[in-house]
């Protein structure tokens, strides 16, 4: 089995083709990630689709909680059912400072860390700038970083800030996003796991696929069944079943019993 930490197949599929698409890829435990830059009405959105995704048996997360910054609809809003939730996506809101923004984690964004932590709720690091992400860490303690790189790359996080998160026994997702990973094809993609555990070790690393949430997939990669050759392929290289198993499973899944 391959759990994955980030799925944007919400974004891109109806309500309809949910329960089709979690059953053809019946391989892999999938988080439904929602991601809210996209819809008109958010709060409809996300309260109808996380029902649904739920009694599916579906892991589900919101990518960018910026729309319950009205208001402050965060202080109501139940997070409970949620695996995760990033304060933003790429640019700065009311919370804190995306990737490509220059803000910093915010009061608002401080009450809001606090609610998603005592519902159980996990809060993804993946979209913050780096001011952001050090903000975060000093004050969070349900930390995952969904899905993301360590390369050159905004979206990537920098060694310092992959040793800050393997130091604190935190999950991170890497991603099958080229730009982000920096891997060009199935091969590449099985060197950058390599030099992630010879680096940093296997106990923190999962994958976050990022499926249908980016084109910037390699072909020979962009689905379940391509990524179970990467686990061939890193078997092959001489990593052990329980190795493979953490990474692509068990590390991950350690999250959903926590929430």
């Amino acid at each position: 089995m391959i759990f994955d930490l980030h799925n944007d197949f919400p974004t891109v599929y109806n309500y309809s083709d949910y329960e089709h698409y979690l059953s053809a890829n019946e391989q892999a435990e999938i988080t439904a990630a929602i991601w809210t830059d996209e819809l008109s009405d958010a709060c409809s959105f996300v309260d109808s689709t996380v029902k649904k995704l739920i009694s599916l048996k579906c892991a589900v997360a919101i990518e960018n909680i910026g729309f319950t910054a009205k208001n402050d609809l965060f202080e109501t809003f139940d997070f409970s059912n949620l695996l995760y939730c990033s304060l933003t996506w790429n640019g700065d809101n009311a919370f804190a400072g995306g990737a490509l923004g220059e803000g910093r984690l915010t009061p608002l964004g401080r009450r809001a860390i606090t609610r998603i932590e005592k519902s159980g709720c996990y809060v993804d690091v993946a979209h913050l700038n780096r001011k952001s992400f050090y903000d975060v860490l000093d004050v969070a303690d349900r930390i995952v970083c969904s899905h993301t790189g360590f390369n050159d790359n905004a979206r990537s996080l920098t060694a310092n800030q992959i040793n800050e998160l393997v130091s604190r026994n935190k999950v991170i997702g890497l991603c099958a996003v080229s730009s982000f990973s920096g891997a060009k094809s199935k091969e590449d993609f099985i060197a950058v796991i390599d030099r992630f555990v010879s680096k940093y070790g296997d106990d923190s690393l999962a994958i976050g696929t990022d499926y249908n949430g980016s084109a910037d997939i390699p072909n020979d990669l962009c689905d379940y069944d391509k990524l179970f050759c990467v686990i061939d392929g890193l078997r092959d290289m001489g990593y052990s079943n329980e190795s493979l198993d953490k990474i692509f499973y068990r590390n991950a899944k350690t999250l959903t019993r926590r929430v």
